[in-house]
C-alpha cells in the first residue's frame, strides 16, 4: 500500500495559486525567438503524448509503464486512454464531440480528486496532464492553439496544490537512502505530472501572451530521474540499478533549482553533466529550454 509521502520540506507546500496567474497584467510584450522556439519545441513534443499513449507501443515520458498495464490500470486512465483513442480517431469536425469528452472527465476528476487515494489520485493527475493537451488541440491537424477557459488552470492549480501537500519527496530521497520501488515510482510519477503541468502551462502562457506561473515553485524537487531506472522492468533489476546510481550521488540529488547555474557554452559543471548523461526525454526537455524561461528568465 503507497502511502503519503512523510517528506517535511516546507517548499513541497509552496505552490500556491498565484503562481498561475493567466492575465497579462501589462502591455502586450514581444516573444524573444529563442523562447519563441523553445514554447513551439515544447508544444510540439507534448502534443504527441496522447497519441503515444493510444498507439500502445510505448509510455510518454510522463507515465510508468506499471501506469498503463491493464491489470493496474485504474479508472482515471482507463477513462482517459478511451478519450485518447477518440481524439486521435476523430474524424474532421469532431474536434468539439473531442472537447467535451475531454471537459466531461476533468470535471469529474475536479470533483473527486479530494477523496481518492494515493494511487487513484496520481491516476487523476496523470490523466489530467493528457487532458490538457487535448484541450489545447482538440480537432483533428490543427496548427494552432485553442484558448482554454482559465477556469480550468484554475482548478488544475488546487489539484496540484492538494498533491503537493501529499508529498513530493521521499525522506529516502532526502537523505540518500534507497527507497522502495513501488513508492519511488509512485512520487516520481507525481513529480513528473507536476513538471509537465508546468511545461504545458508555460508554454500556453507564451504563446497567448499571457502571466506564467512563478517558475521557483519546482526549485525544492528533484530534477528528473535517469532514464534507465524510469523505464527498468524489473524491481530486482531496480534496486541494483538504483544502488549504483546512488553512489554517484552521495551528495544529495540533482535538484531543479540547479538549472539556473548552468551558463552559456559547450561546457557544464559537474553535476549537471552528471545528470545529463542519464537523463530521459523529459530531462532533456527541461534541459533545453535552460533558463531562457520567459518571463522567467532566471527560472529557479
Amino acid at each position: 500500500m503507497i502511502q503519503p509521502s512523510s517528506d517535511s520540506t516546507p517548499d513541497s507546500n509552496n505552490i500556491l495559486p498565484n503562481d498561475w496567474l493567466l492575465w497579462n497584467t501589462g502591455p502586450p510584450q514581444s516573444v524573444p525567438p529563442l523562447v519563441k522556439h523553445n514554447m513551439e519545441t515544447l508544444l510540439k513534443v507534448m502534443k504527441t503524448w496522447p497519441r503515444t499513449m493510444a498507439k500502445g507501443f510505448q509510455t510518454p515520458p510522463m507515465l510508468h509503464f506499471t501506469h498503463l498495464e491493464p491489470s493496474r490500470t485504474l479508472w482515471p486512465m482507463k477513462n482517459c486512454v478511451t478519450v485518447a483513442r477518440m481524439w486521435v480517431s476523430q474524424d474532421d469536425g469532431a474536434a468539439e464531440l473531442v472537447r467535451q469528452a475531454a471537459l466531461q472527465e476533468m470535471r469529474v476528476l475536479f470533483q473527486q480528486h479530494r477523496s481518492m487515494d494515493e494511487r487513484h489520485l496520481l491516476a487523476a493527475l496523470q490523466a489530467l496532464v493528457m487532458y490538457t493537451v487535448m484541450l489545447m488541440f482538440p480537432g483533428k491537424g490543427q496548427i494552432s492553439l485553442s484558448i482554454v477557459d482559465p477556469a480550468i488552470f484554475a482548478c488544475l492549480q488546487r489539484v496540484i496544490s492538494y498533491v503537493a501537500r501529499t508529498g513530493l519527496l521521499l525522506t529516502e530521497e532526502r537523505d540518500c537512502i534507497q527507497p522502495a520501488w513501488e513508492a519511488w515510482v509512485h512520487v516520481t510519477g507525481k513529480r513528473r505530472a507536476v513538471f509537465s503541468l508546468y511545461l504545458l502551462h508555460w508554454s500556453y502562457s507564451v504563446y497567448h501572451n499571457l502571466e506564467s506561473f512563478a517558475c521557483s515553485q519546482l526549485g525544492f524537487m528533484p530534477a528528473p530521474t535517469p532514464k534507465f531506472l524510469w523505464q527498468c522492468e524489473t524491481e530486482d533489476k531496480w534496486e541494483e540499478l538504483y544502488a549504483r546510481w546512488l553512489s554517484q550521488w552521495r551528495d544529495g540529488p540533482y535538484m531543479m533549482s540547479e538549472f539556473a547555474a548552468i551558463q552559456a557554452g559547450i561546457a557544464l559543471e559537474q553535476r549537471s553533466e552528471r545528470w545529463l548523461e542519464d537523463a530521459d526525454e523529459l530531462g532533456i526537455l527541461f534541459f533545453s529550454i535552460g533558463n531562457t524561461v520567459y518571463p522567467c528568465v532566471e527560472w529557479w
